[in-house]
């Protein structure tokens, strides 16, 4: 009897665990499907073949209509409705396409290890040089060196609203300089990557002055109207922008064998590491910033300090730079259930409103809009820790949640580059 009893509580667990095992590969196969989703849904209906940009926003879910909406020439041309393009759906390509060229950098790493075969990668490979292409359109469309335009119009080739900001110099060059590192780049694709990196940093040496407010200027020289391309005699949390922009160019010039812009920008990145590593780390105790900032801002700090850190030589420095990251990372982990309960709350399927007639993205829209943004953005910033750590197992559970919440084949929000590069890193870390 006693033999008979465990031999049928062993067959019991044995039927657990299977179900058990069935459960996780069901749930895993959901959050598969739902990434499958996610991609396709990117590429159909934000992506322009044309330009090989991704846009903000959609106004439509009609096949062939999702980006009718973008300006015409002669909006463009006349700045409507604002300098910087503000609410038309193309006032984030730069951002988009650098998250969204991160994550197939992640993706065909992951890929790889899983043993896809070599189509798959090769596709993978293809599709991030289109999403650099793209990139390079904004970073040489206005044909001012080194201004990166937010994004041009698949109705209005050749021009670009003359007002850019850090946040699009940010993403796109850490991007540029993430695939010029990569293997899904060649030998071409790597020095066209280098003269984007190396225009960039020259721009800063010329504009970000004084006597320019450290202003990098528009396209057309004037100074930019609202602050948001100052370089230097900025808040904490963003004195890491400059610099690691001289940090990108030293690294592709020495990968290249360039010594005269390898010791140019080595000069003015070891000139101002020092003070930056030391104001990055104010904000450990500047509370009020830290209460304000939004998502996009501590994912913009934490992906230039990771670039620093990995470059940094000095043992002090990188010290205090995995310090500061840690930080940050803990900071939106503590916001990560919260944004979650927005994204739940949300209409992900309600369509734009028409820009022209609301005034861009304002209103109940906007909120829907940036719920699933930000949950990515959070996630990212987390992911970024160089210690590894900060992205534990609560982090991952939410991330799935949010990956899960959307109906990604009528979602209308760029939100969904950001979740899917979360993801994508998740999956690199071991984490997903």
């Amino acid at each position: 009897m006693f033999s008979r009893r465990w031999n049928g509580v062993f067959v019991a667990a044995t039927t657990l665990f299977f179900l058990l095992g069935n459960l996780a590969s069901a749930t895993d196969a959901t959050l598969e499907s739902q990434v499958d989703s996610a991609w396709n849904a990117i590429w159909t209906n934000f992506y322009s073949p044309q330009t090989k940009l991704f846009y903000d926003f959609l106004e439509s879910l009609e096949p062939g209509k999702t980006l009718a909406h973008l300006p015409t020439p002669e909006e463009v041309k006349s700045l409507d409705p604002n300098p910087c393009g503000y609410g038309t759906a193309m006032e984030d390509c730069a951002i988009s396409g650098g998250v969204i060229l991160e994550a197939l950098i992640d993706r065909y790493a992951n890929e790889e290890t899983r043993g896809a075969d070599a189509a798959e990668l090769a596709r993978i490979k293809s599709r991030a040089k289109d999403v650099f292409d793209g990139l390079e359109l904004l970073a040489t469309v206005s044909g001012s060196p080194g201004f990166v335009a937010r994004g041009v119009s698949p109705k209005a080739p050749g021009v670009c609203y003359i007002n850019s900001s850090r946040d699009q110099v940010t993403h796109l060059t850490l991007a540029v300089w993430e695939y010029f590192r990569s293997p899904l780049s060649d030998e071409e694709t790597r020095g066209r990557a280098a003269a984007i990196l190396f225009a960039v940093a020259d721009r800063m040496t010329r504009n970000v002055t004084p006597e320019n407010d450290y202003d990098f200027l528009c396209s057309d020289g004037s100074h930019c109207r609202i602050g948001i391309c100052r370089m230097a005699n900025v808040e904490d949390h963003e004195a890491a922008r400059l610099t690691a922009i001289y940090s990108v160019a030293w690294d592709a010039a020495k990968s290249l064998g360039n010594v005269e812009k390898e010791s140019e920008y080595w000069e003015r990145w070891r000139a101002i590491a020092p003070e930056t590593v030391e104001q990055s780390a104010h904000i450990m105790k500047n509370e009020d910033l830290l209460r304000r900032m939004p998502a996009y801002a501590y994912l913009q700090m934490q992906e230039s300090l990771s670039v620093l850190y990995r470059l940094e030589s000095d043992p002090e420095l990188k010290e205090k730079l995995a310090e500061t990251m840690k930080f940050i990372a803990g900071r939106s982990a503590s916001r990560q259930e919260g944004a979650l309960t927005k994204l739940r709350s949300r209409d992900l399927t309600a369509v734009a409103p028409n820009w022209r007639e609301a005034g861009g993205l304002n209103g109940d829209y906007r909120v829907s809009w940036y719920a699933p943004r930000e949950c990515g953005e959070i996630a990212l910033t987390i992911e970024l820790d160089v210690a590894g750590d900060s992205f534990d197992s609560k982090a991952a559970e939410t991330l799935r949640n949010a990956l899960m919440t959307p109906d990604f084949d009528k979602i209308t929000s760029c939100g969904v580059f950001h979740l899917i590069g979360a993801y994508e890193k998740a999956r690199r870390l071991g984490k997903l």
